[in-house]
């Protein structure tokens, strides 16, 4: 026998009530002798055994009667055969179906495991003893895992109507994040036994988690087991996958490695990869390119056994503005994986806001005439080449603009900047804008580190000290510590001569800082005798970046100018800082799209159109002193989603801002599943039945009755039974008194 709630036992101690009752109200008279009274005394004696026999009945009835309720307090269970007959089932089962694209994998007998789990699904509800005491949860398994019903419910029915209804979603899986739900179903719970019953292809990539997190997941999965082993409860691992892994999957689609900026008019580079995670070569695999929805052009393609293919392609866009691009290949016996969809701004021309610290007469002495040249060195107006409209400002004019109008912010040799243009370039940069700074000779440390810099809460990412190198020009240092794998960098990964021809004779001087996340010197200057230099430093905020370049841009502190490597440096940079952040417009199913509005872009209300055609309202939110944000969470469909803006006044139609590329995530494509063993030697914590449905074996191990059984009911009736039996005896014994 057990207890639900052993320590109300100690209300039995209430059983004592009627002894002390009668021992404090026991009669307590004075003996005097009366001689009228001795011929009673004969009767008395007759009667008095009779009338303790009486009291005494009436005492044990009244201290069982509070035995009985202490213990039906404790809600008393039997574990037992026997009990199963006397008693109820009380169970709560907490049904997990994995809807997870996977399970979606057509294999050769034509069935899937969503429709195996389905069907198990149903059966463990069928058990359920809905007129009684059992309970259930259903939890949808995805790496967002939703909990359909998480309160206990008694409604089979709308369990029956929430599975029967289930399909494979475009999510991936996650047992770990799914198990924090269980956990939370099981918490809810009052039951005597819990039972969680897991029902999933069993496929690897749900399982895994990363190194760091491994303790944590342990530790959930022994707190569940720890909930679902007393009292006959258990966790069961219903396997419904098959064991064919055979899938081509287009893992990867994006624009080529040194394609940064999309611009009207000139050829662009994208780049795909078709990943074989089968045992056998696939041949002759047609792998389809759309832009905008019509067919450009088609591939055939040979992917070898357990490997990737890389297919590149090119297309010319000819109107500025949001486009998409996507490719697909035939179907096979997972269709979620086959397609892939990249979201692109196109450009006439990256804006540029270029403010100027130290103007000059001459090419030679202007602060930032080499620069602007480097960027557009055409002079042709029709050249298409160059993607950069430069906007240029002196020092004291930059208040007066709004940095959101442009891609691009370069500030150059500034000697000062004030608390609000510093406040209103950290909003631009945090809603994904891009900022380059130089230096020079004019720049004001005290200033800059007091305004930008803030202890490391500003916008550049060290405090700097003084101007340091060779004054008169009369040396030079080279670049030193490339991080060639940098976007901004990577051109010069196969043409590191070029760089090694740009010649710096003065630069200013940083304090040392720690390195941290969000910060990185990305390239340094070579110090003769001393330690390299910090020459450009990247600073990620928010959405966006910045880059501290510590020269100049002209000639006054060396000569980089003068060489073709100038100008393919610093085009990169600022392709890369001007660039729209690609990775915010292509994310995968299940993360929040967001859009941070420009300054002619605001409205009180915006839709989202769902690759479904769903229309969903959403309202910008203050995110700043001039920034509104926006974002939609409800991504759980892969393809893609158009941003628009509700007809504004003299406006016909909705006007669009954007296409999101929302992808499945590929990992779950692999279908190979983990084994027992494995998933056993993983987490040796996690105790689990093991029930593989793939291969009709052990069906019989899946049942919810429950060996427990509860009686309280019944102690509660004899309760009740035994006060009518007091009352009708001590009518009884009074009346013969």
């Amino acid at each position: 026998m057990g207890f639900l709630h052993g320590p109300l036992l100690w209300l039995g101690v209430a059983g004592s009530i009627p002894i002390l009752i009668h021992l404090f109200n026991r009669q307590r008279y004075k003996r005097i002798q009366w001689a009228a009274m001795d011929w009673l005394l004969a009767a008395l004696k007759r009667t008095r055994r009779r009338m303790q026999i009486e009291n005494l009945i009436l005492l044990l009835i009244r201290i069982a009667v509070l035995l009985l309720l202490a213990t039906a307090l404790a809600r008393p269970f039997l574990q037992s055969a026997i009990a199963s007959q006397i008693g109820e089932s009380n169970t709560h089962v907490v049904i997990v179906l994995d809807v997870s694209y996977s399970m979606d994998y057509r294999g050769t007998d034509k069935t899937t495991p969503m429709e195996k789990a389905r069907q198990v699904a149903q059966s463990i509800l069928t058990d359920l003893k809905t007129t009684e005491s059992d309970r259930f949860s259903l939890i949808f398994l995805t790496d967002t895992p939703n909990a359909i019903i998480g309160e206990p419910s008694s409604r089979v029915d709308l369990g029956r109507d929430n599975v029967g209804a289930a399909v494979a979603t475009d999510q991936a899986t996650s047992i770990p994040k799914t198990m924090e739900l269980v956990k939370d179903a099981l918490d809810k719970s009052n039951n005597f036994v819990k039972k969680v019953f897991i029902i999933t292809d069993n496929q690897r990539h749900g399982w895994t988690v990363p190194e760091k997190d491994r303790p944590r997941v342990a530790e959930l999965f022994k707190q569940v087991t720890d909930m679902t082993s007393p009292n006959g409860g258990g966790i069961y691992l219903y396997d419904v996958g098959g064991n064919q892994v055979d899938n081509l999957a287009v893992v990867d689609l994006e624009m080529g490695e040194s394609q940064k900026v999309v611009s009207t008019d000139n050829s662009c580079e994208f780049s795909t990869t078709v990943r074989n995670y089968g045992s056998m070569q696939v041949s002759d695999v047609s792998l389809n390119v759309f832009v905008d929805g019509a067919k450009q052009t088609s591939y055939t393609l040979t992917v070898p056994p357990h490997d990737k293919v890389r297919q590149s392609f090119y297309f010319t866009f000819r109107e500025p503005g949001p486009h998409a691009v996507s490719v697909e290949l035939d179907p096979d016996a997972l269709l979620h994986d086959n397609k892939r969809s990249l979201a692109v701004d196109v450009r006439d021309a990256l804006k540029v806001l270029m403010v100027n610290g130290a103007k000059g007469p001459t090419f030679q002495t202007d602060g930032v005439a080499a620069l602007k040249a480097a960027l557009n060195p055409s002079q042709d107006a029709t050249d298409k080449r160059w993607v950069f409209n430069i906007t240029e400002v002196l020092e004291n004019g930059f208040a007066r603009e709004d940095p959101r109008r442009f891609d691009l912010v370069v500030l150059a040799n500034l000697e000062t900047i004030s608390p609000e243009e510093a406040a209103s370039l950290e909003e631009y940069v945090k809603a994904g804008g891009g900022l380059l700074i130089f230096l020079g000779d004019k720049v004001e440390a005290y200033t800059w580190n007091q305004v930008m810099w803030r202890n490391g809460d500003g916008l550049i990412p060290c405090e700097l000290d003084k101007p340091a190198g060779f004054p008169k020009n009369d040396d030079a240092m080279k670049f030193t510590g490339v991080d060639y794998n940098h976007p901004a960098l990577s051109y010069f990964q196969n043409a590191k001569p070029t760089l090694g021809r740009l010649l710096v004779s003065q630069y200013f001087a940083v304090k040392p800082f720690d390195a941290r996340p969000d910060a990185k010197v990305i390239a340094s200057l070579g110090i003769l005798g001393g330690e390299p230099a910090p020459l450009l430093i990247e600073r990620r905020m928010g959405r966006g970046r910045s880059i501290l370049c510590t020269t100049s841009p002209d000639f006054k502190w060396g000569l980089m100018p003068k060489v073709p490597g100038f100008l393919i440096l610093f085009d990169q940079i600022c392709q890369y800082l001007a660039s729209p952040p690609q990775r915010f417009r292509n994310v995968t199913v299940g993360d929040t799209i967001e859009y941070t509005l420009k300054a002619t872009e605001f409205a009180k209300q915006f839709t989202v159109v769902d690759p479904r055609q769903n229309r969903k309202s959403i309202a910008p939110v203050k995110a700043g002193e001039h920034a509104y944000h926006l974002a939609f969470t409800g991504t759980d469909v892969a393809g893609l989603y158009g941003l628009e803006r509700d007809p504004q006044d003299g406006e016909p139609n909705a006007t669009l801002l954007t296409w999101y590329a929302v992808n499945v995530d590929a990992e779950e494509g692999f279908v190979e599943k983990m084994t027992e063993q494995e998933l056993r030697t993983m987490y040796p914590q996690f105790r689990f039945t093991y029930v593989e449905q793939g291969l009709q074996r052990d069906t019989e191990k899946i049942t919810v009755k429950a060996p427990a059984s509860n009686i309280w009911k019944y102690l509660l009736a004899t309760i009740i039974g035994l006060l009518v039996l007091e009352t009708c005896l001590a009518q009884v014994f009074g009346a013969k008194r």
